[in-house]
């Protein structure tokens, strides 16, 4: 047997009784076992026999293995995915139109470059899209342009004319633009740069004003908070992705507390993740030009520290939830991280292009000679045998990693540091502190991790629960192709002719009563013998029944037939006929009418609901009004959520909105609902699901 050598484990000391997460980026698995699993796994490691039970799991999961060769083979498809990723990624290319800058920073990397104050011409901007639409042209993803410095963004005439021509090279060529500064000048910039599709603006706030103004001044000593603030403001009411920066060490890690409280008042920690962001960075000597080293923090220290903040303080979590190298992927997604070979994007995702036409494979590394990989202006002049060195820097390369259980999370750190630390050997580690970040970051997560635990236990399919809760073809299980213009299909199953937008990829066509199968029946059968007064809850027992499938027009039966068949449980009655009735009038709405008409069935079905209760008929005043009001109010609530269709948020959502409108559910008890389909659905929004199970808690 061969115990891999990846197989990283963590007390969760701050659970009892006292529990162990066990986690393998190369099998990419995660779990969390007991007292008595871990002494088991504890004598697997001393060389003794455990009970072929947890053998067998082990095995299963990864964490162990029969044969080297297995072991091998694991290793190298771990290590073809990771390179398969890099190699479809997105690359960032950073052009720096001028190493000068409106701020003097006391900790800003800048000060240890013997910088040449200028600025970028169009001659050399002219080169700059020259060199990376031929260098470029192959990439599976187009490539996005980031502004970086010095400055990028200062208030002068001669630079916003500059930074108004690239922008117009942006949108003539379609490069989406990002930025990276102070902030200092950006409201200035705003409605130049918001012609261009902006992919992110990173501005930095190192605190509240009284904290920040100390660090990040003009060389007058004038602060810069308010006029950063204002560019935020900008640029979060023009939609721009903001990307909120604080550089901290010991002279201001306690201020956190209070910027944190500030976002929040301003609302923007309650922006989508895509719209407004934050990072918490290190200061640490790169360039051996910080004025005051015994600030800084290590890494382990510095997310120790917030990790304490955050457990006395709940609005820092609010404001960042710390990555602690991919942990934070896991908890957001309930899978593990991709194994990362490889953490420095140099020459690979990232390459830098300054003013003077010098090519560098980073931010890390620009405007040194001795990391320069060559030029793209006024001639093209590339060093192959430096960025080939860069290109195959991975912990497979690098001597000293092939030993550490860490490689693939650690990924080598930075190879500037690395170099910086073994007189210029970029193959050579810059080693993190992984089991103390692991250690931190996993009791940092305990109660989201919990989560994901009981939600698997729970929700752990069988194959033939799996075959039944298809989110596409119910014949083949593939992709549904939804198009603009019907066309005639023949039932797959019943045979019949229909015209439909939707089929599968491989041309496979299910009829709406089909697809319906005996599920209808079902449904009626529990609903006839249900006693549950809460419709979400007895909505949630007919997702579960084995017939009901992840998506489908039999969700616009139920929502109408549970809104019923509830409201009956409360009055202690049951009226069968009208339930029947509830399910045959959703029968009538077709399956994707969400997208074709505008008109999700799930919303309809309240509108059913309301008019089954009130007896309304085409010919009613109020009655009519009424239902037609649940319908309304439903598909307002449903397209506030936005995204691709799930019929699972759209149902529930649809009936607590029925309920919040009608008084017909006062004798049911409050239930939050989770979901527990959502590894069925492809298209989950996960976390900006309200059911989603983290954001459920």
């Amino acid at each position: 047997m061969i115990i891999p050598k990846n197989n990283i484990i963590v007390t969760l000391d701050k659970r009892e009784p006292v529990e162990y997460a066990i986690l393998n980026p190369i099998s990419g698995s995660f779990d969390i076992m007991s007292e008595l699993e871990y002494k088991q796994y504890c004598e697997l490691e001393s060389g003794k026999d455990i009970t072929p039970e947890m053998t067998e799991y082990l095995i299963e999961r990864g964490y162990l293995f029969k044969e080297q060769r297995d072991y091998e083979r694991s290793w190298n498809e771990a290590y073809d995915e990771f390179h398969k990723e890099i190699r479809d990624s997105q690359i960032q290319l950073m052009l720096i139109p001028t190493y000068s800058c409106n701020l003097a920073c006391t900790y800003c990397f800048q000060h240890g470059i013997d910088g040449r104050p200028s600025l970028i011409t169009r001659e050399a901007i002219d080169g700059f899209f020259d060199y990376i639409q031929k260098e470029f042209a192959d990439a599976k993803i187009k490539p996005f342009i980031t502004l970086f410095g010095g400055e990028p963004l200062i208030n002068s005439k001669a630079q916003r004319e500059i930074i108004e021509y690239i922008v117009e090279q942006c949108v003539e060529l379609d490069y989406e633009l990002s930025a990276v500064t102070n902030g200092y000048d950006f409201a200035e910039y705003a409605d130049m740069l918001k012609r261009a599709k902006i992919k992110e603006i990173q501005f930095t706030l190192d605190g509240t004003q009284s904290v920040h103004d100390q660090r990040r001044m003009t060389a007058n000593h004038k602060g810069s908070f308010d006029k950063v603030l204002a560019g935020i403001e900008k640029a979060v009411l023009y939609g721009m992705p903001v990307n909120l920066r604080t550089v901290t060490d010991k002279h201001n890690i306690d201020d956190l507390v209070n910027l944190a409280e500030l976002l929040d008042q301003k609302g923007w920690l309650n922006l989508p993740p895509e719209l407004f962001k934050t990072q918490v960075g290190r200061n640490y000597e790169l360039f051996e030009c910080y004025e005051k080293p015994e600030h800084l923090f290590s890494q382990a220290e510095l997310w120790g520290y917030v990790s304490r903040l955050a457990e006395q303080y709940p609005v820092v979590k609010k404001f960042h939830r710390p990555d602690f190298m991919g942990l934070r992927y896991l908890v957001d997604t309930g899978e593990m991280y991709l194994a990362s070979f490889d953490t420095c994007p140099a020459a690979k995702t990232e390459w830098v292009f300054d003013l003077y036409g010098d090519i560098y494979g980073c931010t890390a590394s620009c405007g040194r000679e001795d990391f320069k990989l060559g030029t793209y202006w006024p001639s093209v002049q590339k060093n192959e045998t430096a960025i080939q060195n860069w290109k195959k820097r991975d912990v497979a390369n690098i001597e000293k990693c092939k030993s550490c259980k860490y490689d693939v999370i650690c990924g080598g750190g930075c190879g500037v540091v690395a170099a910086n630390k073994n007189n210029g050997e970029i193959l050579s580690p810059d080693c993190r502190p992984i089991q103390e970040l692991y250690d931190i970051g996993l009791n940092f997560y305990r109660d989201d991790i919990k989560i994901y635990e009981d939600t698997e236990a729970a929700v752990k399919p069988t194959a033939e629960e799996k075959t039944k809760a298809k989110a596409g073809c119910i014949i083949c299980g593939s992709s549904l192709v939804y198009s603009e213009h019907a066309e005639d299909h023949v039932c797959s199953i019943c045979g019949k002719t229909y015209s439909s937008n939707i089929r599968c990829i491989q041309g496979h066509y299910v009829c709406d009563r089909c697809h319906n199968g005996d599920v209808l029946d079902h449904m009626v059968d529990l609903l006839i013998k249900s006693a549950e007064k809460n419709p979400v809850r007895l909505a949630e027992m007919v997702f579960d029944m084995p017939t009901m499938k992840m998506h489908g027009p039999e969700h616009h039966s139920m929502v109408p037939a549970v809104l019923e068949t509830a409201h009956q449980n409360i009055l202690g009655i049951r009226d069968t006929s009208k339930i029947q009735e509830a399910i045959k009038r959703g029968k009538d709405i077709k399956g994707g009418s969400c997208g074709f008409h505008g008109n999700c069935g799930a919303c309809v079905g309240t509108g059913i609901a309301e008019s089954i209760y009130l007896g309304a008929t085409p010919k009613s005043k109020d009655e009519r009004g009424r239902a037609m009001l649940a319908t309304s109010k439903a598909l307002l609530a449903v397209s506030e959520l936005a995204g691709p269709l799930c019929c699972k948020r759209d149902s529930i959502t649809s009936i607590k909105t029925y309920m919040n409108m009608s008084d017909r559910y006062k004798g049911a008890d409050h239930y939050q609902y989770s979901c527990r389909h959502y590894i069925f659905n492809p298209d989950c929004l996960g976390l900006k699901c309200p059911y989603f199970p983290i954001s459920n808690k």
